[in-house]
C-alpha cells in the first residue's frame, strides 16, 4: 500500500498543472477552491488534488482507457469508479464537467455532464446535504438498534 500524503496548497497547484492539457484553462471557481488552506468537504466525493499522486494517477488512467477523449479529472466518488472531469478540449475557462465511469468499456464510460463547474458545484452541494442527512438518519437508527446492556 502506498503512503498517502496530504498536499499543501502550493503542491496542489503544481499537481493540477502537471496534468497534460492543450491550452486548457481551469474555471476560476475551481482554482479559488483549490487554493483554500482546507479544501471544502465534498464527501462522498473526494478532491484528486488533495493527496499526492491522485490527480496524475486518474489523469493517466482515464487517458489510457479512453484515448479518444480529452479529460482533466478533478474529483472522484469515494464509493464508485465515477471520476469527475473537465472537458479538456474546452479552452474557454468554463468547461463542462463530465462523469466518467473508469474501467468501463470504451463507449460506455460516459455517465452524464453539467454545463460548468459552477452548476456541478451547486448540484454537488445539494447531493452532499442529502447524503449527510441520510448518513445521520442511518446513524440514529443504528443507535436505536444497539442493545443497551
Amino acid at each position: 500500500m502506498r503512503d498517502i500524503r496530504r498536499l499543501t496548497v502550493d503542491e496542489r497547484l503544481v499537481d493540477i498543472r502537471q496534468i497534460p492539457t492543450d491550452r486548457f484553462v481551469y474555471p476560476d471557481r475551481f482554482t479559488d477552491v483549490v487554493v483554500e488552506v482546507d479544501l471544502p468537504a465534498i464527501r462522498p466525493w473526494s478532491w484528486l488534488c488533495e493527496y499526492e499522486g491522485d490527480s496524475s494517477f486518474w489523469a493517466a488512467t482515464v487517458a489510457e482507457q479512453y484515448p479518444g477523449r480529452s479529460l482533466v479529472p478533478f474529483a472522484k466518488h469515494q464509493d464508485t469508479d465515477d471520476v469527475f472531469c473537465f472537458e479538456g478540449t474546452d479552452h474557454t475557462g468554463d468547461p463542462p464537467v463530465l462523469v466518467i465511469h473508469a474501467f468501463a468499456s470504451p463507449g460506455t464510460e460516459y455517465r452524464g455532464q453539467w454545463t460548468s463547474f459552477d452548476v456541478w458545484w451547486e448540484e454537488m452541494e445539494e447531493h452532499r446535504a442529502a447524503w449527510l442527512a441520510e448518513q445521520e438518519h442511518e446513524h440514529e437508527h443504528e443507535d436505536e438498534d444497539e442493545d443497551p446492556r
